[in-house]
């Protein structure tokens, strides 16, 4: 039994080290997105692999920024309207760094919300629009900041 332990330790030590800094940056992001551009758009030569790779980035950054704005840890950087597809935000994702080529050797999470944020503006205060339902409400009967218990985040 040591010996199978000890030999999973040295098949470790031969496992490639990736360095802490490495991230996607804009032009890879790019790439990968104009990918599931091109597989939308019906070319059969996309990469499915870039495709999905664009979509996961894309979605994640979009559900990550909505639950920490939801939960009162961070104060929105866009305020994406409700039903925006994963398919819109690859579109004005690509747009935006097709137009800022300057920027692409930046980390794409911060490309990410740039875009967005260009896209889908919040209020001058930075606050995402109150629901219609919440508007119709009298001031009294809006429950405070208190009383509104911020949605769970499981990271």
């Amino acid at each position: 039994m040591k010996r199978i332990i000890l030999a999973c330790l040295l098949m470790n030590l031969s496992m490639p080290v990736y360095a802490a800094n490495s991230y996607l940056d804009g032009d890879q992001l790019l790439s990968k997105c104009q990918e599931a551009i091109k597989g939308a758009d019906g070319d059969a030569n996309y990469n499915s692999s870039d495709t999905n790779l664009c979509f996961g980035y894309l979605q994640s950054a979009a559900d990550t920024h909505h639950a920490y704005t939801k939960s009162g840890l961070v104060e929105p950087i866009f305020c994406r309207p409700e039903g925006t597809s994963v398919g819109n935000l690859v579109l004005i994702v690509v747009k935006f760094l097709e137009t800022h080529p300057d920027v692409l050797q930046n980390a794409a999470g911060g490309l990410v919300s740039a875009a967005l944020r260009e896209a889908f503006p919040c209020s001058a205060s930075l606050e995402c629009p109150v629901a219609p339902e919440e508007q119709d409400q009298p001031k009294e009967q809006q429950p405070s900041k208190e009383q509104v218990q911020p949605d769970l985040i499981y990271l």
